[in-house]
Formats: C-alpha cells, structure tokens, sequence
C-alpha cells in the first residue's frame, strides 16, 4: 500500500511544500512541489516582531498549500518553521492564527536543528566525504561541519539575506563600502565560531534559494546545456566572478542580469556575501550547490527510520538511488543485475587494451543496471526513451558530467549510431569523452545480448587476447547460441573500436 508524505518548510522568505509518494515495495517518488515567496521575516527589525502584511501573505500560501494536500490525499503533513518564526516575539500568536486559518500545526525547529535536517538532506543526495554545508535562509544561516560523511558540528547565525538586506544594504542608495560592512560583519561572525577555524580546503555545499540563482547565473553566462541544479559545481574563482559581477553593477540593473528572478533582485547581495566569505575564510576552492535541504532531510528521517536506518543515512547513495528508480520504471531486476555483471567483467578483462579506470567502470555499471528503463515508456525505440529518462533523473552520487555519459551509454546500447545531438553538450563532452563512450557501449549492448533470452544462462565469461584477435569464452549452464549470435552482431563496431577482431566461444 502507497501513502504520501507532504512536508511544509516555513522560512523567512519563502514557504515551500513537497510531496512524495512511497510505494509499497519502498521506492518513493516526488509527485508535487510548489514555492510563494512570502517576505515572512519583512521589516521585523531588531524589535522581532512578525508584521500584518507579510503574516497575511504567508497565510494566503498555506491555505493554497492546504488545497494542494487535500487534492493530493496526503497521509501525513509534517510542518517546520524556521529562522524568521524562530526569533519572533509574536510566534505564539503567529502560529495560533496559522492552526486556525489553515488547521497546519508547525513545529518551531531550533538553528541547530534545521543544520541537522541539512545535513540529512545533503549526504543522502551527494556522495561527499568531507565539506561544511551552508544553507542562507531570509532570517538565518547554518553552517554544519562534515567530516568522513559524519555530522561533526553544526551552528546557526541569526542572519539571513532578508535581515542581512534589511540591516547593511538597504533599498536607499548601494555602494560598496555597505557591501563592505556586510562583509566585515559576517567575517567576525565566522571569527566567534570555535570550530571553524580547524577546516580548512573543504568543499562548500550551498543549500537555499540565493546559492541557486547563484548557479544558475552561471548555468546562463556559460551556456550550461543541462537544467538541473543539484550537484552542480563551481571552482572558486567562478564564484567570484559571479559575485563581482552582481556586487558592482547599478540596483536596478541586477533584474536584468540572467538567472536572477525579479523577486530575488533586491536581496541577493545580502545572499551571496555569507557563501563568498565562507569560501575565502575557509579557503574552499570549490562550491557544490544542493537542490535539497531541510525538506528533503525531514522526508529521510522519517523514510529512513521506518526501513531501519538508525543514522538515517544511506551507506551508498548512487546505489540506493539507481535502485529506486529501477523498481520506479519496473525494469527487470535480475536481467538488470546480470547485464551489469556481464558487462563489467567484459570492461575488467579487456583493461590492457581500453585503459579505462574505475570511474568509467563505475558509470558502465549504472547505465548497465538502467539501460532498459526506457521500456517502461514504450519497447520500440527504448533506447531513445531512456535516454531522456536518465538526463532528467535526479540520479543521486553523479555529476551532471556523469549524468550525461550515462545518459548517452543507455542511448547507445542497442546501436552505437545512436542520433543524440552531440553538439548540444560540448560543454560537458569532448572528443575523448566520445572515444570512451563507444567503448563503454560495447561493452553494455554485447552484455545485453549475452543475456538476450533473459534467463541468466551465461554464468562467466574470460578474455583470450593476443595481437590482432580478442576471444571471449563463456562458461554457462546450457547452449547459448542465440546469445552468442546476438552479441556477435557487434563485431564490426568492435574491430572498428579496438583495431581487433572478435570471437565468442562457450567452453564445455
């Protein structure tokens, strides 16, 4: 039986709602997301009063909200407030209005408890050893320290790009000597920190809405061909680039500038200064940004702990997510695993003559383990579908460089030729990326033809290369000719690839 979860992050700037669907067999799935900027955490000043209008806003939302679970069927709600409710002295009043306008019931989550739910939502979505996560929220900003995929610490600072707007920049007048101050305010909140002083040339993963126009703004400036955000990664001095360019241009000009949305204009120097300083203070050379954060974190611990994770922690994150999405497209699981095993030990015998290494194994792996997900679609030209269908997963663990490679070798596994538009993607493929792209697709269409009947016949297989010929020799439990007919299709690709003919023989 399915049930859907709707979780409602109530922040200083924004309200956002997600819901996500479990199935019985466990997979989950995102069926809704929405976004209302609300300016909650507006002109609360030092005096941290919630006003009318922004209360009147925020309750408009949630009643939108409201209509949006009831359509869905949501089994459970959870609903979280954040910085701007956290620090208000009218919260009790607030939250009672809420209850009674919208029958939501938030949970008021400390500083130290929203990292924490970062820090959930981060490391079950990127495979990352070792960072400091920062999430710039309206009225606050978390900073977790991470090491060996552990929480190690976890602080939270009063201020967030609404408030930080509010207190250095101003709708008045900007120059850099505000920018200055903003700064210099934020390096001496980092200098009250104990910890962050031992972390040095980590990674930064970037959480909130101000660290994804930051991206995006890049995506547009470079020409980036894939739209997804979520571990899309920045060397520092892109970052700065970026910075530089949105600090010094003129107010009314900062609207126009690609990637940032009208609405987000007049804070975003206020949501840039804490990640920039961050980044010099620390000396990270590189800024991942992560499209999920407290939401996700509270779907995890509550999906994790129902499935026994007592750190609500998966150990292996592109695994667990690969998994999730073959239940999801109902591939077959067993014809799956065996291309993958079939595929890998082709990859691992030929090692002498493809000097490829682990992370092209790694990426052969998962398109093996997916490369049938597009008949869920449709059988004719499932390739083509699967294709599609991988580009626009969130296959969590990859790059969008490895996204796309995947993407391809799932495309080309029933004909090299595949017409994916290359040209469309030169800013992520190279030329030898494409040589090591036919080879990798080898290596999946022979596998998948070596289990074309899908019965897991082939139960090992050898390589015998000498210098102009490569024999593959099959152990399996019965005759395998149609398999050794089907895989033999490709050895014109594999002569043209490898400079070697090819022959495939089932020892008895």
């Amino acid at each position: 039986m399915s049930k859907k979860f709707a979780i409602i992050d109530l922040g200083s700037n924004s309200v956002r709602m997600i819901i996500v669907k479990i199935y019985g067999d466990g997979t989950y799935k995102l069926t809704e997301e929405v976004k209302e900027m609300v300016r909650l955490s507006e002109k609360m000043g030092e005096e941290r009063i919630l006003k009318p209008e922004p209360i009147d806003r925020t309750i408009y939302a949630l009643k939108l909200f409201k209509s949006l679970t009831k359509a869905h069927k949501a089994h459970e709600t959870f609903c979280i407030a954040t910085g701007a409710v956290r620090s208000a002295k009218n919260q009790k009043e607030f939250l009672k209005k809420v209850e009674e306008e919208t029958e939501f019931n938030f949970d008021v989550i400390s500083g130290e408890a929203e990292g924490q739910y970062d820090y959930l939502g981060v490391m079950n979505t990127i495979q990352i050893n070792d960072c400091v996560i920062i999430d710039i929220g309206g009225a606050s900003t978390e900073l977790v320290w991470v090491e060996n995929r552990k929480l190690k610490e976890v602080v939270s600072i009063p201020f967030g790009s609404v408030l930080l707007t509010e207190k250095f920049i101003g709708k008045t007048k900007y120059s850099l000597e505000k920018l200055e101050k903003l700064e210099k305010f934020m390096i001496e909140k980092l200098d009250n920190i104990s910890w962050i002083k031992k972390v040095k040339d980590v990674p930064i993963v970037g959480v909130g809405g101000s660290i994804r126009t930051l991206a995006k703004v890049h995506r547009k400036k470079i020409g980036f061909p894939i739209q997804n955000l979520h571990n899309y990664q920045m060397k520092d001095e892109e970052v700065a680039s970026i910075y530089e360019m949105v600090t010094t241009c003129k107010p009314k000009d900062r609207r126009d500038i690609p990637g940032i949305k009208k609405e987000r204009a007049d804070i975003i120097i206020g949501g840039l200064a804490p990640v920039k300083v961050l980044m010099d203070y620390i000396k990270a050379k590189e800024l991942i940004i992560s499209g999920n954060g407290l939401r996700e974190g509270v779907f995890f611990k509550n999906y994790l702990k129902n499935r026994g994770y007592e750190e609500h922690i998966v150990d292996d994150v592109l695994k667990s997510r690969v998994e999730n999405i073959m239940k999801r497209y109902d591939a077959n699981m067993e014809h799956s695993y065996q291309v993958e095993r079939l595929a890998l030990a082709l990859f691992d015998e030929m090692k002498v003559m493809h000097n490829l290494g682990d992370w092209e194994r790694k990426l052969l792996a998962v398109s093996a383990l997916l490369h049938d997900i597009g008949v869920y679609v449709d059988y004719y030209n499932h390739q083509q579908h699967g294709f599609y269908l991988v580009l626009n997963s969130r296959i969590y663990g990859l790059t969008n460089k490895e996204l796309l490679i995947c993407a391809f070798l799932v495309g080309m596994h029933r004909n090299i030729e595949f017409k994916g538009n290359w040209k469309e993607y030169n800013k992520l493929l190279d030329k030898k990326d494409y040589e090591k792209i036919k080879k990798l697709s080898l290596f999946l269409r022979m596998s998948e033809m070596l289990d074309r009947n899908e019965y897991g016949s082939v139960k090992d297989l050898k390589c015998d290369i000498t210098e102009d010929t490569v024999k593959i020799l099959l152990k399996a439990d019965k005759k395998v000719e149609l398999e050794v007919s089907a895989a033999m299709k490709s050895e014109k690709d594999f002569q043209k690839c490898f400079k070697k003919k090819m022959c495939i023989i089932q020892e008895f």
